[in-house]
C-alpha cells in the first residue's frame, strides 16, 4: 500500500470514529459544561428568571455554596500520599530494578509537576464528572536524539475524546482517542509549520473569528496484529570446574524473536504455541484532507487517562456525574429564598421617629434626615399634654422591620439539603456541629470522607494507568541511557547507572571500570513489572505523624529521649534538625546504635566458633566412618584422635563461656569494663590459638592415613575433610 492509499485510509477511519465519539460525548460534555458554571456560580438562575426579575427591579442573588465543598475535597486529594509503585512479577524482574523504575517514574512526575496534574484532573472529575491526564513523549532537547516522558496537563476536559466502546475505568481498554485542544493556527502559522499540505481545517471555520483559522486534531490509534507466540524451552551450555553442565529455561518468544535464535545457532525445543494480538500505537496530527505526521508512540495503551467522577449508565448509555449534580436544586431554592427574604426586608419603609406634634419645630432639618445621616445627639421640643399638663415621652421609632421566619427556615432548610446531597457533614468543612466529643467528630469526619471517597479512589485507579503507561515507555526510550536520576520515596534524588554493570563503593554506586568486579546491572529492558497504587497521607505527614507519637511516648517514658531522641529529631520537620539529631547521636550508647567496635568483634568471634564447632562434626563424621571401615585397623591412633576429639571441644565449651562474659560485660560499657573486655578477648585468641595446634595435630595425622588410603584406592568421599587455612586465630585476631 502506497503512502498516499495508507493516509486516506486512516483519514476515513478517523472521520468515522470522530462522528462516533462526537454522538456519544457531545450531550454528555454539554451537561458537564453546564455542571462546571454552576460550580463557579454560572448559570445558577435560567435566563428567563434572571431577565424577569431584573425588568422588575428585583434581586437574583447568588450564594454559592457548592465550590468550598468542592475544594474540600479537591484539597484533600492533593494532600493525600499518591504512590505509584513497581512490582516485579517474572522471575527476570527483580525488586532492586523495580526500584529504580519507580524512582524513574518519580523523577518523571516531578520534572512534569505532576501534582497540579492530579489535582487538576480531579477538580475537573469533582466539577464537571470527568477529568483528564495526557501523557506525552518528546526529545529531550533540540541537539539531542534521546526521548523523555512527560505528563500534561488537560484543563479543558471536553477537549479530549475516547473510545466510546471502552468500558474500562482508566481508559486501558481503548482503542483510539481524540485531541482537539491547542491545534488551531492561522493559515500563515500552518503555512510555516505544513508547507506542502493543504489548508483545510478537520472542523471547519471557527464561528466567530474574524479570520480563517485551521483547527486540526491529533488522533491515537491502535493497529493490531496477529502473531503466533512459541513457548520453547533453551538448552544452555555452562562450563564448570567438573566439565560442561546442560540447564534449561522456559521463555516465551515471538515468532520473529526465533529467527534470532537461530542466526545465533540457540538450542530449543518448541513446546507449545498460540495466536495472539500484537499491539502498536500511533499518533497522528490530522487535517481535514491529509495525515500531516504519522510517528509510532513507543506503549502499548492510548495516552489519554479518564479521571471519572461518579459513573452511571442511562437508557444503555453510559455518563459521568459531577459531586454537585444532585445538589443543583436545592441551591437553586437556597439562592430563591435567601432573594426572596432581602427582596421582603428592602420593600418595607424605614422605621420612622414618631412623637407629638410640636416635638420637631426647633431642629425640623437633623429630624427630617436622621434616617439618612448618622447624629451625634438629636434635641427635641417638650410638648406637655393639655390635660394633665404632664409632657409627652420623647420621639422614639417604630419596632425594627423584621424579616419572614418562613423564608429564613426555607434557606436554612435549603442549605442542609445540599449538605445532604453531597453527603459532606459540617464536621468536614470546620464547622461546630452537635458532636461534643473529639472522637464523635472524628467518626463524623469519616462518614464525609466516605461519601465521597469515590473521588479519590477514581483518581488512584487513573494514576496507576499513568503508571502503567509510563513502565511501558521506560524500556523503550530509555534503553540505551547509562546514567538516570531518580527520586526515592522520601524525595531524595540520586543518579544511578542503568542499562550497564555497576559496583556499589562507600554506599555509593557507580558504573562499572575496567578490572572492577561488577556489584550487578540495573537492565530497564528485561522483565515484567506490574502497577500498584500506595494511597495514604503524603510523607510529610507521615513524618509529622512518626514525632507525634514519640513526643507521646516520651511523654509517658522520658528516659525513651535516650534511645530515640535522635529519630524524633530527624522526623521532626524544623531548622537545624539533622545537626541536633547527630549532636544526640554523639552522645548515645555505641550499642543502641549498633557501632559498638567490641560487639562486632564478639559477634565475628561467635560466627568463628560455630563455624569450628560445624569441623569438629564433621571431623567426628569422617572418624565414625573411618572406625567402620576394615582397612582402618590402626585402633592405637584412633583412640588419640579421639582423646584430641575430646580437647578440642572442651576447649570450645570454654571459649563459648568465655564469650557470654564478655557480652555480660559490655551491659555497662565504661573505659574499665572497655579495658575487661579486651582482655577477655586476647584470651579468646590464645585459647583458639590453642585450638588450632590441636586440629593441626590431628591434620598431619589425617592426612598421613588419607595418603595411605589414596594409595590404597580407598575413594575420595571416606576422606577427612582439611581444615580451611582461613579458620583459626588469624581470622579473629584481624577482626573479620
Amino acid at each position: 500500500m502506497s503512502k498516499d492509499e495508507l493516509h486516506k485510509d486512516i483519514l476515513k477511519e478517523a472521520r468515522e470514529r470522530w462522528e462516533a465519539c462526537d454522538n456519544h460525548y457531545s450531550e454528555m460534555y454539554e451537561d458537564q459544561e453546564e455542571d462546571w458554571k454552576f460550580l463557579h456560580g454560572v448559570g445558577q438562575w435560567d435566563t428567563g428568571s434572571i431577565d424577569s426579575r431584573n425588568k422588575d427591579g428585583r434581586p437574583s442573588l447568588v450564594l454559592n455554596q457548592m465550590l468550598p465543598y468542592a475544594h474540600q475535597i479537591t484539597n484533600d486529594i492533593k494532600q493525600a500520599r499518591l504512590a505509584i509503585r513497581v512490582v516485579p512479577i517474572d522471575s527476570e524482574a527483580d525488586i532492586d530494578t523495580a526500584d529504580i523504575r519507580a524512582g524513574v517514574i518519580r523523577n518523571i512526575e516531578k520534572q512534569s509537576k505532576a501534582k497540579n496534574i492530579y489535582g487538576t484532573a480531579a477538580m475537573n472529575a469533582i466539577g464537571s464528572g470527568l477529568g483528564w491526564i495526557r501523557v506525552k513523549v518528546d526529545y529531550a532537547d533540540n541537539d539531542t536524539f534521546d526521548q523523555e516522558a512527560f505528563l500534561e496537563r488537560v484543563i479543558d476536559p471536553t477537549s479530549i475524546y475516547l473510545d466510546p466502546l471502552d468500558m474500562s475505568m482508566d481508559g486501558a481498554d481503548a482503542d483510539y482517542g481524540f485531541v482537539t485542544e491547542g491545534l488551531s493556527y492561522t493559515p500563515e502559522r500552518f503555512e510555516e509549520l505544513y508547507p506542502d499540505a493543504a489548508q483545510v481545517s478537520f472542523f471547519g471555520l471557527v464561528e466567530g473569528s474574524d479570520e480563517e483559522t485551521i483547527n486540526l486534531v491529533e488522533y491515537y490509534y491502535k493497529e493490531k496484529k496477529k502473531v503466533t507466540l512459541h513457548e520453547i524451552e533453551i538448552t544452555h551450555e555452562i562450563m564448570t570446574e567438573l566439565g560442561i553442565v546442560f540447564e534449561k529455561e522456559m521463555r516465551q518468544v515471538r515468532a520473529d524473536e526465533l529467527k534470532t535464535l537461530d542466526e545465533f545457532d540457540t538450542v530449543y525445543e518448541k513446546k507449545r504455541s498460540r495466536e495472539i494480538e500484537d499491539v502498536v500505537v500511533y499518533h497522528c496530527v490530522l487535517s481535514g484532507d491529509d495525515v500531516l505526521s504519522r510517528e509510532i508512540f513507543p506503549c502499548h495503551y492510548i495516552p489519554l487517562v479518564p479521571v471519572i467522577g461518579e459513573e452511571f449508565f442511562v437508557d444503555g448509555k453510559r455518563e459521568f456525574h459531577s459531586l454537585i449534580r444532585q445538589a443543583k436544586d436545592a441551591q437553586r431554592m437556597y439562592n430563591y429564598w435567601k432573594s426572596a427574604s432581602t427582596e421582603f426586608i428592602a420593600m418595607q419603609p424605614k422605621a420612622p421617629w414618631v412623637g407629638p406634634v410640636g416635638s420637631f419645630q426647633s431642629y425640623p432639618d437633623k429630624w427630617a434626615n436622621a434616617n439618612t445621616q448618622n447624629f451625634a445627639y438629636l434635641e427635641y421640643d417638650v410638648v406637655n399634654d393639655e390635660e394633665t399638663g404632664q409632657p409627652f415621652p420623647p420621639p422614639q421609632r417604630t419596632p425594627p422591620i423584621t424579616g419572614s421566619p418562613a423564608m429564613m427556615q426555607e434557606a436554612v432548610a435549603a442549605r442542609d439539603d445540599i449538605r445532604l446531597s453531597l453527603g459532606i457533614p459540617q464536621s468536614n468543612m470546620g464547622e461546630r456541629s452537635n458532636a461534643v466529643s473529639g472522637i464523635a467528630i472524628r467518626n463524623q469526619q469519616i462518614e464525609g470522607d466516605n461519601a465521597t471517597f469515590h473521588f479519590i479512589d477514581n483518581l488512584s485507579s487513573s494514576i496507576s494507568q499513568v503508571g502503567r503507561i509510563l513502565n511501558d515507555i521506560i524500556p523503550q526510550i530509555y534503553s540505551d541511557r547509562k546514567v538516570m536520576r531518580i527520586i526515592g520515596e522520601d524525595g531524595e534524588e540520586e543518579n544511578v547507572p542503568v542499562n550497564v554493570p555497576f559496583v556499589k563503593e562507600e554506599g555509593e554506586i557507580r558504573p562499572a571500570r575496567d578490572g572492577d568486579t561488577p556489584t550487578g546491572t540495573y537492565d530497564l529492558s528485561v522483565g515484567k513489572y506490574d502497577i500498584d497504587m500506595d494511597v495514604g497521607a503524603s510523607y510529610s505527614s507521615r513524618r509529622q505523624e512518626t514525632a507525634d507519637k514519640l513526643i507521646e511516648a516520651m511523654a509517658i517514658k522520658p528516659e525513651l529521649i535516650e534511645v530515640t531522641g535522635d529519630l524524633l529529631f530527624e522526623a521532626l520537620d524544623v531548622p537545624m534538625a539533622k545537626q541536633i539529631a547527630e549532636r544526640i547521636k554523639t552522645t548515645m550508647d555505641p550499642s543502641v546504635l549498633g557501632d559498638d567496635p567490641q560487639a562486632a568483634q564478639l559477634q565475628q568471634a561467635a560466627q568463628t566458633l560455630e563455624q569450628m564447632n560445624e569441623k569438629i562434626l564433621n571431623y567426628e563424621a569422617a572418624l565414625e566412618d573411618k572406625s567402620k571401615n576394615e582397612q582402618f585397623d590402626q585402633a592405637s591412633k584412633a583412640e588419640e584422635m579421639q582423646l584430641e576429639r575430646d580437647k578440642f571441644e572442651v576447649d570450645s565449651e570454654k571459649t563459648k563461656a568465655d564469650i557470654q562474659k564478655i557480652y555480660a560485660d559490655i551491659q555497662n560499657t565504661n573505659a574499665e569494663t572497655a579495658g575487661q573486655s579486651s582482655q577477655n578477648i586476647d584470651a579468646i585468641v590464645n585459647d583458639v590459638n590453642d585450638l588450632r595446634l590441636t586440629v593441626e595435630l590431628l591434620l598431619d595425622d589425617v592426612e598421613e592415613d588419607n595418603a595411605e588410603e589414596i594409595e590404597e584406592g580407598i575413594p575420595s568421599d571416606n576422606l577427612v575433610p582439611p581444615i580451611p587455612e582461613e579458620m583459626g586465630a588469624t581470622q579473629i585476631e584481624s577482626g573479620q
